[in-house]
């Protein structure tokens, strides 16, 4: 076959005289700056953009340029250009000549290679990889993203180029055989597979989901999976990645796998891999990070920097705190209580009336303890010049500028390792340390007393700090795209779930979206930015398509114009809000989505932290995001969003007053009845309209027991109530489906 192929391009070559033709390997020997030319193959097509990976039987090289971007796989082509270095991939750019010579044609056959085998005699080239576990397995391929995988005990990355077909489909929950372009971005040899063809699962037996960790207490936990068929199961389980403490054998025989991990320790890391065995094949997954939960309080709090409507609260032991003016006296007062240890990972921190926390950090300090700080390089900072010249700081890198994204994060761990693990604690959010954050600009804070969190996020911290010791370690240090998955996600604080990701290495795009497809009832978002399609599409459908109520304000005028923001402006209409400054001071700086808080029993939740909802930040920056499954919290962030849309002129429909009156309406979607029963209320008056606002019926009842409404005489669609009593009016949306 290579022969043929070989007699093939020689064939080719043989009729073109214009130009002398250089085979690819002398090219590649090349120094950059060379005119050259040179033919062959193309390996892709439009799928991998403007860029064709070519093969001539001697090497592969890559050829750039928009004259080139209408040719498909397998067309031979010549082109004349100048050899260049892309952050460290070898191309031939500038095209000036090119010809087609011939289509249809067979690329060659992949080389078949290990992740630590892609090198620089392999770029280019077309390669396989066998038994590929992708450590996100389960999620949605987004576009221009890289995804971790491990393949005979190595790792690699594959790129996910924004025009393939692999994009908004499920990353392979199993191990599977790879077949892509190695490509080089700076010192990283990545994988680019073409389409949903180079993806295949290479073994009969494989896991279909993949392991979660379940119950979770201060001694042990449970890790859960699913294979295509029966087999065994164990985990292979270790304090380090080394898996040094051996194997665990679990309830096996079936499809569903479960181990339990017993007697240990609280606030513990534990390194996991699950296996399943069936006969002569294993599925494997990719290396897991659990912990176990501490002993701390867990107790959450959440701040405000504007005002909020505590008429939302669910209950008067709820009400929200705002703290306008205040901020900067609450953060220095957590840096006070520091004992052992402060790290603080800030992407802007101003000198301007910010002089509690920089006297609060440098008294840390003075009273013994370490203290570490990462901030953006990029920004002026000049606070930390005013901060003691012994403490240990490390600025974020700054180029390649194509690279790196900023250090966004805002969050301060106090002794995480503290022997009292009531001492240990975690605030996060959205706030900077300027004057305009902390004071004019809407932000919010959330801390949270738990000691496994607090180790969580110091580990992240130590990626980027490249040592777990008091000086940085710039050679070992990672930044943005060079991170990898390597933190816990999963915790039980005082009885609630958390969850915890870091960018760009945790996919948190993929989990903004699982938070949005969780929503039953409701959401609200406040954000900066907004410009990402594949969360504007998850919205859109929980709303068009489940019946999902849905506020949201934005603040970045640019995703105004914008497709993400139209595509939602579509179904939310007027319940969708550019942030106004004519009616509102300062920025709208949030980043948070509250999930169904008025429903104790469909998983209230909010998702807050740095991470705005972008490429960028998914894909470049390093970010922080809390996802906090609780009916206090996020009916305290439901209480500020109110505050907040209506002071923007924004009206609720569908009102969440539980200081006026509950109501049960069910059931919804309904047939011919629906019945309707109130708390502390038995006279009401209730209206049906329809969506076009004509009112359809009007009755007044007066009953302990629920009422029932008929339906009979109304076609199926779409309709609003409304229920009237003393203490208020209430209005939703009910969905008839006559049989």
């Amino acid at each position: 076959m290579r022969k043929i192929f070989l007699l093939f391009i020689f064939v080719s070559l043989t009729l073109i005289t214009q130009a002398q033709v250089t085979d690819i390997a002398t090219a590649r020997t090349y120094a950059t700056g060379t005119q050259v030319t040179i033919s062959g193959v193309c390996q892709n097509g439009q799928e991998l953009g403007n860029i064709r990976y070519i093969n001539d039987g001697t090497g592969s090289m890559a050829v750039f340029g928009n004259a080139i971007s209408s040719t498909v796989k397998g067309d031979v082509i010549q082109a004349t250009g100048t050899l260049s270095d892309y952050f460290g991939l070898l191309e031939l750019s500038n095209i000036t000549t090119w010809q087609l010579l011939s289509s249809g044609n067979n690329p060659p056959s992949p080389i078949v290679s290990t992740p630590l085998q892609l090198n620089e005699n392999l770029e280019s080239h077309l390669v396989q990889i066998n038994g590929a576990v992708f450590t996100n397995a389960g999620g949605i391929f987004a576009g221009n993203a890289n995804y971790a995988i491990t393949a005979n005990g190595e790792s690699g990355q594959v790129r996910i180029a924004a025009n393939t077909n692999l994009v908004g489909t499920t990353i392979p929950t199993g191990a599977v055989s790879i077949v892509a372009i190695c490509s080089q971005y700076q010192s990283i040899y990545q994988l680019l597979p073409r389409d949903t063809n180079d993806l295949f699962v290479s073994s009969a037996f494989y896991i279909t989901n993949p392991p979660t960790q379940q119950n979770i207490s201060s001694t042990g936990f449970d890790v859960n999976w699913e294979t295509n068929l029966p087999g065994s199961t164990f985990i292979k389980y270790g304090i380090t990645p080394n898996l040094e403490l051996g194997i665990l054998n679990g309830t096996g025989g079936s499809t569903s796998h479960s181990v339990s991990l017993s007697g240990a320790s609280p606030s513990q890391v534990y390194y996991v891999q699950a296996y399943s065995v069936n006969g002569n094949d294993t599925a494997s997954s990719a290396l897991k990070i659990y912990m176990t939960s501490s002993l701390s309080s867990g107790v959450m709090k959440v701040y405000f920097n504007k005002t909020v409507d505590n008429n939302y609260a669910w209950s008067p032991a709820n009400y929200a705190v705002q703290l306008p003016g205040k901020f900067q006296d609450t953060i220095a007062a957590y840096i006070n209580r520091a004992q052992q240890s402060l790290d603080i990972a800030i992407y802007n921190f101003d000198s301007n009336n910010t002089g509690l926390i920089i006297q609060a950090i440098n008294d840390a300090y003075a009273r013994g303890v370490t203290v570490r700080i990462i901030y953006d390089g990029g920004n002026t900072n000049n606070a930390i010049t005013q901060l003691n010249a012994s403490i240990e700081k490390l600025p974020s890198p700054t180029t390649p500028p194509a690279y790196y994204g900023i250090m966004h994060n805002k969050f301060i761990v106090i002794d995480a390792h503290s022997s009292n693990a009531d001492l240990a604690y975690v605030i996060s959010g959205s706030t900077n340390f300027t004057d305009g954050q902390l004071n004019t600009d809407a932000n919010n804070m959330i801390i949270i007393q738990d000691k496994s969190l607090a180790i969580g996020y110091t580990m992240e911290f130590e990626e980027m700090w490249g040592s777990n010791t008091a000086q940085p370690n710039a050679a070992n240090s990672k930044f943005g795209p060079d991170k990898t998955d390597n933190t816990p996600h999963e915790y039980l604080i005082n009885g609630s779930r958390v969850e915890s990701y870091f960018s760009p290495s945790d996919n948190v795009n993929n989990q903004i979206i699982n938070a949005v497809n969780s929503a039953d009832n409701e959401m609200e978002f406040a954000l900066l930015v907004f410009t990402r399609f594949d969360i504007a599409f998850a919205a859109e459908d929980r709303i068009a398509n489940h019946n999902v109520t849905a506020y949201g304000m934005v603040e970045d005028t640019g995703s105004g114009g914008g497709y993400a923001y139209s595509i939602l402006q579509t179904v939310m209409g007027n319940d969708l809000m550019l942030y106004n400054h004519n009616l509102q001071t300062g920025l709208l700086h949030h980043k948070y989505l509250i999930v169904d808080q008025g429903n104790p029993s469909s998983d209230p939740l909010v998702l807050t932290g740095s991470h705005n909802w972008s490429t960028t930040a998914n894909q470049k920056n390093d970010e922080n995001t809390l996802v906090v499954h609780n009916r206090d919290i996020a009916n305290q962030y439901y209480q500020e969003f109110v505050k907040r849309f209506t002071a923007n002129g924004g009206v609720l429909s569908v009102a969440e007053n539980k200081n006026d009156f509950g109501y049960a309406l069910y059931p919804n979607p309904a047939t011919n009845h629906i019945y309707l029963q109130l708390q502390n209320t038995n006279e009401f008056r209730f209206r049906l309209f329809d969506m076009k606002g004509a009112m359809l019926m009007e009755n007044i009842y007066n009953t302990i027991a629920p009422a029932d409404i008929s339906l009979e005489k109304l076609k199926s669609g779409c309709y609003v109530y409304q229920i009237q009593t003393t203490k208020g009016v209430k209005t939703g949306k009910l969905l008839i489906n006559q049989k």
